[in-house]
């Protein structure tokens, strides 16, 4: 943050051994047991923000709080270029803590209006990037409102969408000791990706957590 002017990013996400986060259908819960969705909602509220996509929102209506320890919630960040998503979902309803919808220029201004209205709820408009929030942006501006850190716990096109930028610089991966397999399953970070081997990430100063039955891997 104080290096780059922009929100210190991390990619959390629970996925199983062969690196599913969901199945075909869309269903993922629960990949890991108690212990390891206790610690991350205790990660929650080490960050000044919480940062999802829309259809994590319009499939799962999550309420993105630390309701399973005690500690601060975080900013509930929601990405939906063109604010498409019902105004009736959790995150802009329940109160339990402020949100901010970030758009893009081609979100439909009625709509944005009717959301900025909605107690709790503030509307951002980022730079548009083949069709998508510019991320990089979206960081920047961020940074300005003093929002230091982001905990990204979106779906697979996020996380690629984080990883394929270089803006990632921390990784919880929660690994469940089960599988799912399937061609069409949800992968943990999704987008580009590497296109050969010397191109991939390798984690620094790796440390694993033992959560029975699961583990926690950070770096």
């Amino acid at each position: 943050y104080m290096k780059t002017g922009r929100s210190f990013v991390a990619l959390k996400y629970a996925m199983t051994l062969d690196g599913k986060i969901a199945t075909v259908s869309g269903d993922s819960k629960w990949i890991t047991g108690v212990k390891a969705r206790t610690y991350a909602h205790r990660l929650r509220s080490w960050y000044d923000a919480i940062l999802v996509g829309r259809e994590t929102v319009a499939q799962d209506d999550p309420s993105l709080t630390v309701r399973l320890v005690e500690g601060k919630n975080p900013l509930r960040i929601i990405l939906d270029s063109k604010a498409s998503l019902p105004l009736e979902r959790k995150v802009f309803t329940d109160g339990a803590a402020d949100t901010l919808l970030v758009v893009t220029p081609q979100a439909l201004q009625e709509k944005v209006r009717a959301f900025a209205d909605l107690p709790g709820v503030s509307v951002l408009t980022a730079a548009e990037r083949d069709g998508h929030v510019d991320l990089s942006d979206l960081l920047q501006q961020l940074a300005k409102k003093d929002v230091t850190s982001v905990l990204v716990e979106g779906g697979s096109d996020i996380h690629g969408a984080f990883f394929d930028a270089g803006l990632v610089e921390r990784v919880y991966a929660f690994i469940a000791p089960s599988l799912i397999g399937g061609n069409k399953s949800r992968p943990a970070i999704g987008g580009q990706g590497a296109s050969t081997m010397e191109q991939k990430v390798t984690l620094q100063e790796v440390t694993t957590l033992p959560l029975e039955p699961d583990l926690l891997v950070t770096g």
